[in-house]
């Protein structure tokens, strides 16, 4: 049983993480239907960038801003160069969709012609674990947690108390109608992009500091994981994004306590699987009222 509580302690962990990540895909595809294949780049982007301002200030809450300002202007300009005018041209969605794969593997490629393709450790002290009941964390996986529920928190707020987030969950569910009724929609959904891909640097930075390594395909290897957490929560809805990326979060880290670690892909996939064949449009779609809920 103790073991299994461990288990569950690093779950909550990794799934803290995942749930920045998911949140932020689920903003962008809520204003734009269209699924990021390049949203994994804003991690490693949000890491390198981190990773570079630990180098020069040994101070994690600057490299934290400098991993979200890094995210949101990859995530700007990705939107305003290409997902934006494809979707004024009427451009396919499949086309788009392939289009977000051609950017991932730009994005990756200026990693590697900057940074190289070796393996880079993070330069930050070892931090020892303590019991926290029955779990086993370190202070920084606690003050990931902490983070990680204050900018939920936060956007739980954003969405239904300001006149932006009235405005982002109107696009959401109807850009035409939406725009008719005077919003603004493009500096909306930029807005949109912007704030996920600020939100997405900081779950990479996170989760680098977490692994204690990255690489060029860093966010590129947890994507699919990402997007299994957004489909299982009901896409457009951050909440069950972020409740389902938790339960991917425990399950992946218990399974590797009885089974090999590699195969923690193979049982994300399997609670999609499992969560598809129950409830097809995910755990909490038609719970709210709509979408962004």
């Amino acid at each position: 049983m103790d073991t299994v509580a461990l288990g569950v302690g690093f779950g909550l962990v990794t799934g803290a993480i995942l749930a920045l990540a998911a949140v932020a895909f689920t903003l962008q595809y809520a204003v734009s239907n269209i699924p990021n294949l390049a949203f994994g780049e804003l991690l490693t982007y949000g890491a390198y960038a981190g990773y570079v301002a630990t180098r020069w200030t040994h101070t994690l809450a600057v490299a934290a801003l400098a991993a979200a300002l890094a995210g949101g202007a990859i995530a700007w300009a990705m939107n305003a160069g290409m997902i934006e005018p494809f979707l004024r041209a009427r451009v396919k969605p499949i086309a788009i969709f392939i289009g977000t794969l051609g950017i991932s593997l730009i994005l990756q490629n200026v990693i590697l012609l900057v940074f190289g393709s070796a393996s880079i450790a993070y330069p930050l002290p070892a931090a020892e674990s303590r019991h926290v009941g029955p779990f086993l964390w370190t202070a920084r996986d606690e003050q990931i947690m902490i983070a990680a529920l204050v900018v939920m928190v936060l956007l739980s707020v954003m969405l239904r108390y300001t006149t932006f987030g009235r405005s982002l969950r109107a696009i959401a569910e109807n850009r035409s109608l939406a725009r008719v009724s005077g919003i603004e929609a493009h500096r909306v959904v930029q807005g949109t992009w912007l704030l996920g891909g600020a939100v997405a640097g900081c779950a990479g930075f996170v989760l680098a500091v977490t692994i204690g390594t990255l690489t060029p395909s860093f966010g590129f290897t947890f994507l699919l994981v990402i997007m299994t957490a957004a489909v299982a929560g009901g896409l457009g809805k951050p909440h069950g994004a972020m409740a389902a990326a938790v339960i991917l979060g425990v399950a992946m880290e218990v399974s590797a306590l009885y089974i090999d670690a590699a195969y923690k892909l193979v049982v994300a996939f399997g609670v999609l699987v499992l969560v598809l064949l129950c409830r097809p449009d995910g755990l909490f779609a038609g719970q709210g009222g709509g979408e962004l809920e």
